[in-house]
């Protein structure tokens, strides 16, 4: 199934996913580092990379939307793998909404930060792992969002007979 929404051929949701993915991992690294040395401008980068990741989701999202949208019900198997691609992300993108809340209630310096925002990034990069995988599942398994005759050819190139020099 041919991808819904792409630039010169190539899908637009893939281009997007990297955006959240890169800044909820560096949020991750960010709060793995303020639990250990304690200096709220791992805080603050935690908090950034967050907010930038949540307004990344929404061009992952928006872009995925029309692909999920084009899978059809009677093929079970694409379709539960994109529905469970798609509750993982809408579950991401809560956990990340209750975590920037609370990078932007805690106040660090009075001591207000806690270990719940490195245990919902740990999560996160858990569920975005998760979310990949069925991602993957529907590329390289189902192949939505792969040209028809690309999905059709091997890439092995040309086969030799047996017995043939």
């Amino acid at each position: 199934m041919k991808s819904r929404l792409q630039i010169a051929g190539h899908p637009i949701h893939v281009m997007t996913v990297g955006v959240p993915i890169g800044l909820y991992t560096a949020a991750f690294v960010a709060d793995g580092l303020y639990v250990v040395v304690h200096d709220a401008f791992w805080y603050r980068m935690a908090f950034w990379c967050i907010a930038l990741g949540l307004l990344g989701n929404l061009g992952a999202v928006l872009t995925g939307l029309p692909d999920f949208f084009a899978i059809k019900k009677e093929t079970p198997p694409a379709w539960n793998a994109a529905t469970t691609h798609l509750v993982i992300g809408l579950g991401l993108v809560l956990l990340y909404v209750i975590n920037f809340a609370l990078h932007n209630w805690g106040d660090p310096l009075a001591g207000g930060g806690s270990l719940l925002p490195f245990i919902l990034s740990l999560v996160g990069v858990g569920l975005l792992g998760l979310q990949g995988w069925y991602g993957g599942e529907l590329v390289f398994r189902h192949k939505v969002g792969v040209e028809d005759a690309a999905a059709d050819s091997t890439h092995d190139g040309p086969q030799k007979r047996k017995g043939a020099h």
